[in-house]
């Protein structure tokens, strides 16, 4: 009778219990789905080709992460310690697959629950090629320029040229690569310095050492000048003796360092006739010579030969 009386008392309203059971898991339910906290960052993509294929479309390099869990669970986790891959490996020939994003969980990202990770994007599409590898010269990205009254004379990278491998349609698009800026502002002598090699783009590698050699040789400017107008004066000529007429000037072109050739006056130019064979009145033909600064040399310089008339003083 007392087994009766209970299983009576039990099934008594039973759609009511139900329904407050049923209405009491789902306030659960939406009690603990309320009180979660989600928490967004990006992780690099790692992805995984197979032997003798490379990636020649342009994929992301990060993912995005929403982690959803308990604030005081998933905050502590460090970033780091989720990853993010992409296997290529079961595809053998070139063509094009969608892969899936598969997330690992590691060190304080273990053992956190609940937990719920989703990645942002979940599937990418890549296109497979063979690998291929071409060598290309390495070109210097030269900026700038010396100090003025200084020029480059010469610059070289060594290698002069790379290995660079990828898919074979972004290979076979690249017959040179630069360095990165070196820039050669206000500098007054030759350097060498390291400079990394820069790739057109991300899904290319280089088979080596991604960095060369630069050298460069600087120098001061050595530039040329030309003087007008400069007088052509006589030495040595007899206290007897006097031109019949003025001599007409010439010119002087001089060369020297940059600075120093900025430097000359005019003053300091002039054409002489040595006079020291002249013995009597008389026309003479006469060979000028220049005159300058010693920190300069003259290439050339006119009138060659002038044709002079010389009369007795008071004559």
């Amino acid at each position: 009778m007392r087994s009766r009386r209970l299983a009576r008392t039990l099934l008594a309203d039973l759609p009511v219990k139900v329904i407050c059971l049923a209405a009491a898991v789902v306030l659960f339910l939406f009690h603990r789905v309320n009180t979660l906290t989600e928490r967004f960052f990006s992780v690099p993509l790692e992805v995984t080709t197979p032997s003798g294929l490379a990636v020649a479309s342009a994929f992301p390099k990060t993912v995005r992460i929403t982690l959803r869990g308990a604030e005081e669970a998933i905050f502590p986790i460090l970033e780091e310690d989720i990853e993010a891959s992409v296997d290529l490996d079961t595809y053998r020939s070139a063509g094009i697959y969608q892969a899936q994003v598969k997330v690992n969980r590691k060190g304080t990202a273990l053992n956190v629950e609940p937990l719920e990770i989703n990645v942002d994007p979940g599937q990418i599409t890549f296109t497979l090629e063979p690998l291929t590898e071409r060598r290309v010269s390495v070109i210097p990205d030269i900026r700038g320029e010396p100090a003025y009254g200084y020029e480059l004379v010469q610059s070289t990278v060594s290698p002069s040229s790379v290995a660079i491998r990828g898919a074979r349609s972004r290979v076979q698009g690249v017959s040179a690569v630069p360095t990165e800026e070196i820039d050669l502002t206000g500098r007054t002598g030759s350097f060498a310095s390291r400079v990394r090699i820069l790739l057109p783009n991300a899904l290319l590698r280089i088979a080596g050492d991604p960095s060369v050699d630069f050298k460069a040789t600087i120098q001061e400017s050595i530039v040329t000048r030309r003087f007008d107008a400069v007088p052509i004066s006589t030495v040595d000529l007899s206290p007897h003796l006097t031109l019949r007429s003025p001599i007409p000037p010439g010119s002087v072109q001089v060369q020297g360092a940059q600075l120093v050739v900025d430097g000359v006056r005019p003053e300091q130019v002039r054409l002489v006739l040595d006079c020291s064979a002249v013995k009597r009145a008389g026309q003479y033909e006469l060979h000028p010579r220049a005159e300058v600064p010693s920190s300069v040399t003259v290439p050339d310089f006119d009138p060659k030969v002038v044709t002079v008339e010389f009369v007795v003083s008071g004559g």
